[in-house]
């Protein structure tokens, strides 16, 4: 899996300031049960991360939801890293679809930690070396994140401390990171983005729709 620029990937420093969830129509609510690990793993450690998946994938599921349609596809950073062809195939650039389309590709593929075969779901799979071939849609990337809310379930409920200790293949990206201390940061790197298109939509005055 190729990297991409951003702190989770190794590449440059987060362009925005990173989002402090204070407003009361965003702020992370409380997981909701199906997340709450209670299964075979019963380690506060665990049940920590759990919580910290939810929060942000409820921040991206939040910012997604707020992105109206004519920021959809707008770059970030239209200068540095405007939407266009990669040098590898696929698409690359800096619009909310696209930095979520990642944060999600990247969760989703890190949770498997190359320790089994893994492919995305569709439509998902319509990517050149990750990249994606074209542009995806709100409701598909909101259905992602519910994908990936099954997968945080099944891959933490099985998460032993042997399996955290394992030490990721050299195929992956991270080798010879334990894959529990990986996993451990998948959430900071959902957040990151989800924080990157709440501030643009907080500088095109677009204001957070309450939620339940």
């Amino acid at each position: 899996m190729r990297a991409c620029g951003c702190t989770k990937c190794g590449g440059r420093r987060n362009r925005w300031a990173v989002f402090r969830a204070t407003d009361s129509a965003i702020e992370p609510e409380e997981p909701d049960p199906s997340i709450r690990y209670t299964c075979t793993v019963t380690n506060a450690f665990v049940q920590s991360m759990a919580r910290n998946f939810e929060d942000a994938l409820r921040l991206m599921e939040a910012a997604l939801s707020d992105c109206p349609d004519g920021l959809w596809e707008t770059d970030l950073w239209p200068d540095a890293a405007p939407t266009g062809p990669g040098p590898h195939g696929g698409l690359h650039g800096s619009a909310p679809w696209f930095l979520a389309y990642h944060a999600l590709f990247c969760l989703d593929y890190d949770l498997a930690g190359e320790f089994e075969p893994w492919k995305p779901p569709q439509p998902f799979d319509e990517n050149t070396w990750s990249f994606p071939n074209r542009m995806f849609a709100k409701a598909e990337l909101l259905g992602y994140i519910d994908h990936c809310r099954g997968r945080v379930r099944r891959t933490l409920d099985a998460l032993t401390e042997d399996a955290a200790a394992r030490p990721l293949p050299s195929t992956h990206r991270y080798h010879g990171t334990p894959f529990g201390v990986n996993v451990g940061s998948i959430p900071l790197h959902v957040v990151e983005h989800a924080s990157q298109i709440r501030q643009f939509l907080t500088a095109a005055e677009v204001k957070p729709q309450p939620r339940r």
